[in-house]
């Protein structure tokens, strides 16, 4: 899958690979909001990096792999899980062990070939993987190992909450590189139009692209949905939007995003997708018959999962396509009911 906007980053990579084809290993961090590329980045490393004759040991955190110690790790190197099941005599022992096994296994492919470790989903991860990533990276330095480690980010500003997040922090601090994936600027997203209509967009096509706020995710799903609903014409050398419809391609995407959060704060989301773009909590307050105060629970969660973003007086959906989706959830009879008492708010 071709790669739009992100050379800058491949250099990044490459420079990683060719550190490591001299004998020193490196640390590459890769954050960003769901959606925004990271795992295909990673993707690309690995494919990168096979011809270049580096040992691969590619994997990815899992949520049912938190309960397991080492899973990450032990996967992606292709390591047995063993163990009963039962904790050890002395847990103070274990933990060293498994770590001086793991770094064992690294120095032993490291002395055969460079090696590329390539981690997606850490936030994933449990925590005997991240403690042994904390100490790995920095003991083989001087070997010939390259580490591309990725976690979905957290809103800008935030502060560290997560183990992943002060892994993450530990590693930069001691000369890791960090990228945290940004959207895509017009004209990389100009560009995947071209390609996947074959002509360049008219407005109405743009407009409507500029709706996934430069998330690859987003921006395929809506391509995808495109060419299923037959909603693009090209003609007299332009790619030409035949219908405004929301494909259901983009629904299903804004509703995955929903997915992961409690019913009363996807009940506060679709309320504030009637409104535009943009919503008050004020406003979003009182037609819930709620105080503002009262809502703060359901602001933190609806923060955190990255669908909306807060500015100075109001917050935004992120993605104005996935706002657009999840207002389109409510069947019109109760959207337009929904209008009507928001104007009544306004009078």
């Amino acid at each position: 899958m071709t790669m739009y906007g992100r050379s800058a980053q491949q250099r990044t990579v490459d420079a990683l690979l060719r550190r490591a084809e001299r004998g020193a290993g490196g640390v590459l961090l890769v954050d960003g909001e769901p959606g925004i590329g990271r795992s295909l980045l990673l993707h690309e490393c690995v494919r990168a990096a096979g011809p270049r004759g580096f040992s691969l040991a590619a994997g990815a955190g899992d949520r049912l792999g938190q309960t397991i110690p080492y899973y990450t790790l032990l996967t992606a190197l292709r390591q047995p899980l063993t163990g009963d099941g039962r904790p050890p005599d002395d847990p103070g022992e274990a933990v060293p062990a498994q770590i001086g096994a793991l770094h064992e296994q690294l120095i032993a492919r490291a002395a055969v070939a460079p090696v590329l470790v390539c981690l997606d989903d850490l936030q994933w991860a449990s925590q005997a993987s991240l403690l042994a990533l904390r100490v790995l990276p920095g003991q083989l330095a001087r070997h010939p190992v390259a580490w591309v480690l990725a976690r979905s980010g957290t809103r800008p500003g935030a502060r560290p909450d997560s183990t992943a997040d002060l892994l993450f922090t530990a590693l930069e601090r001691d000369g890791a590189t960090r990228l945290t994936l940004t959207p895509l600027v017009g004209a990389a997203v100009t560009e995947m139009l071209t390609a996947a209509f074959g002509a360049p967009p008219d407005d109405r096509l743009q407009a409507m692209a500029a709706g996934a706020a430069g998330n690859p995710a987003v921006l395929t799903e809506l391509i995808g949905g495109l060419h299923d609903d037959q909603a693009v014409r090209v003609t007299a050398g332009q790619a030409r939007l035949i219908s405004a419809s929301l494909p259901a391609r983009v629904n299903r995407i804004a509703q995955q995003r929903l997915d992961g959060l409690s019913a009363k704060t996807q009940h506060l989301l679709k309320t504030a997708a009637t409104l535009g773009g943009s919503f008050r909590l004020a406003d979003v307050a009182e037609m819930l018959g709620e105080t503002p105060a009262g809502l703060l629970p359901l602001v933190e969660e609806m923060l955190a999962s990255g669908i909306v973003a807060a500015g100075d007086t109001a917050f935004s959906f992120r993605h104005p396509l996935l706002g657009r989706a999840v207002g389109e959830m409510i069947p019109r009879p109760a959207r337009s009911a929904l209008h009507r008492q928001f104007g009544e708010i306004l009078l």
